[in-house]
């Protein structure tokens, strides 16, 4: 489990949202899921309008940029979060909107902040 800290969308405060993360090349790996229910996790919405995030890790703390993994990375991805968790494939069987699969990678000092599109 990683710790997620996003900004709320609404109230602009700070919120902590544990969830399950496989480890990549490019930092982690998510799956915004929400159990399969309609409605998306809070967290991606509050990604979607400001990625700029932090995670915490082993004690460690990294700030990151959220994006939405590519079509060719979610599948490559998603095999290894079922061999970490199987319910991601009984969640993907019955969920009415896809779920997306959310690449964290180390925000460098250049990046301009903005929503995810």
């Amino acid at each position: 489990m990683l710790v997620l800290r996003t900004t709320g969308r609404h109230s602009g405060k700070p919120r902590d949202t544990p969830v399950f993360f496989i480890p990549t090349d490019q930092g982690f790996a998510v799956v915004a899921s929400n159990a399969a229910s309609p409605r998306p996790p809070a967290w991606w919405l509050n990604l979607q309008a400001d990625p700029e995030s932090e995670v915490f890790v082993n004690g460690r703390s990294h700030e990151v940029q959220a994006r939405a993994a590519s079509a060719a990375e979610a599948q490559a991805l998603w095999p290894r979060f079922v061999a970490m968790y199987r319910g991601y494939d009984h969640y993907r069987s019955i969920a009415t909107r896809e779920l997306p699969v959310v690449i964290l990678a180390p925000r460098s000092p250049d990046r301009q902040p903005g929503g995810i599109t």
